[in-house]
């Protein structure tokens, strides 16, 4: 008797942490293409793939999106404006609408975030903010998912795994790729 209690006993504590680690509060979201850094190349990325019908998840380490863009650098250096196109001509000409004209290629910060943020809304791209890099499991040279923490209260509780058919990294400092 006293053995089948022993016995007993062992097997609910392996059970309960057992289950523990089955519940765990950590999230799995699967994506087509997870773009990792908000920056304005990580916006007008998500925004393309997006539109060409791909489910997107655009990860922001911080609070803004936008990167330079929309924090300061609003003066556009460029000799020849006819050489910039594509999705580049359509946030100048974004920025020009908030100006009644065709096209703007100076701005403040605001009208830039304001910029970015059509581009989000109009594309319906879900986005994390606050959320940075931990870890990245590759196998064969290919990342078959990314780890991501709250960049505010970093807990293991809340960490979430993001697997994707293709990861760009947006990022200033190649975050993505040191990992």
């Amino acid at each position: 008797m006293k053995y089948q209690i022993i016995f007993l006993i062992f097997c609910v504590s392996l059970f309960s942490c057992q289950s523990s680690k089955e519940d765990s509060p950590t999230s799995i979201k699967e994506v087509d293409i997870c773009i990792y850094g908000g920056t304005s190349a990580g916006v007008v990325a998500a925004y393309s793939a997006k539109k060409m019908g791909k489910s997107v998840l655009l990860v922001e380490p911080g609070k803004y999106l936008g990167g330079m863009t929309t924090g300061g650098l609003g003066m556009t250096d460029i000799g020849n404006k006819y050489a910039v196109t594509g999705l580049a001509r359509l946030f100048y000409r974004r920025i020009g609408e908030h100006y009644n004209k065709f096209e703007q290629w100076t701005f403040p910060p605001s009208v830039a975030t304001a910029t970015m943020n059509r581009f989000v809304k109009d594309a319906d791209l879900d986005v994390l903010y606050y959320r940075r890099i931990t870890d990245a499991q590759v196998q064969n040279k290919k990342i078959e998912y990314i780890t991501l923490e709250d960049s505010q209260k970093p807990d293991e509780k809340t960490l979430i795994l993001v697997k994707a058919k293709q990861f760009i990294d947006c990022s200033y400092e190649g975050d993505l790729m040191a990992k």
